[in-house]
């Protein structure tokens, strides 16, 4: 399962739509989803999110969806300059650990997608991912 991080990218995602359409993109050129089917993760993606919050700490978002267009599992870790305000009402989010997998994944996808979400459960982990440093990230998400 592929693993990316963004730490602070260039790119101007002062919203939602913006932050998963860039995600989508560039998982397209990771080989995730093939080049012109990024609109579908992108579908995938917002319904999800449309069907309840996705926040784990108070600055911190899981986005996940599966879609038929992704040929193999991926995790993006994002770390923006400047939170989202739209993402869920009250929050400023400005770290994201998006996971996006097939509608069938392979068992060794869906074997990293378990230990993943389970590793969130302990506190430090999750304390990581949502203050820590460049270096504790890239630390535990490698």
């Amino acid at each position: 399962m592929k693993r990316l991080m963004v730490w602070e990218p260039a790119l101007a995602a002062n919203d939602k739509h913006t932050l998963i359409s860039s995600v989508a993109e560039s998982l397209a050129w990771q080989g995730v989803v093939p080049f012109g089917e990024q609109d579908a993760l992108v579908e995938a993606l917002v319904a999800r999110e449309d069907l309840g919050n996705t926040l784990i700490a108070t600055n911190t978002a899981i986005p996940h969806a599966t879609c038929p267009a992704v040929t193999e599992g991926a995790f993006v870790y994002v770390k923006l300059a400047e939170p989202l305000l739209d993402w869920s009402e009250g929050a400023a989010v400005d770290r994201f650990v998006f996971t996006v997998v097939p509608e069938q994944p392979s068992a060794d996808d869906g074997e990293a997608v378990k230990r993943f979400f389970t590793s969130l459960a302990d506190d430090a982990v999750l304390n990581v991912f949502s203050t820590g440093s460049q270096e504790s990230v890239t630390q535990i998400f490698q």
